[in-house]
């Protein structure tokens, strides 16, 4: 008797739309794992650095972070570190970091001057980053 009421339990709660998991809130109210943001950077710095880089690399949060095209972010798991585009990533928001420094130690009013390097400046719209015509 028992295993009937917790498998009707189970079916009124999924046909209800529900999860025994609990629902991530998408945007949260502090997002987790950051490695290159100061920890307390607030949500709408990160959502908005990840909008430039999408628009500098011409694709969708999937191709950094676990999830699929059409689904909600809230479905999606920002936290996991399995692709190996967000390590790739990462790495080159750093090497933007030191390249940006260096130009600003050689010449200070280059962040003023729009003297910077971005995602854009090397991808110009595309996933890899687009060379020069031979």
């Amino acid at each position: 008797m028992r295993w009937g009421v917790g498998l009707i339990m189970v079916s009124v709660i999924a046909a209800a739309g529900g999860s025994l998991e609990a629902r991530q809130k998408f945007p949260p109210e502090k997002f987790a794992n950051l490695q290159i943001f100061p920890k307390d950077t607030s949500p709408g710095v990160v959502i908005n650095a990840m909008k430039g880089f999408t628009r500098a690399l011409g694709v969708r949060c999937q191709f950094c972070h676990v999830g699929e095209e059409g689904l909600p972010l809230e479905k999606f798991d920002f936290v996991a570190d399995t692709k190996p585009e967000k390590q790739t990533a990462r790495m080159m928001i750093r090497m933007v970091g030191e390249i940006n420094g260096q130009i600003t130690k050689a010449m200070p009013d280059a962040p003023a001057e729009g003297y910077q390097v971005t995602c854009f400046t090397c991808h110009r719209g595309a996933q890899h980053p687009q060379h020069a015509p031979q």
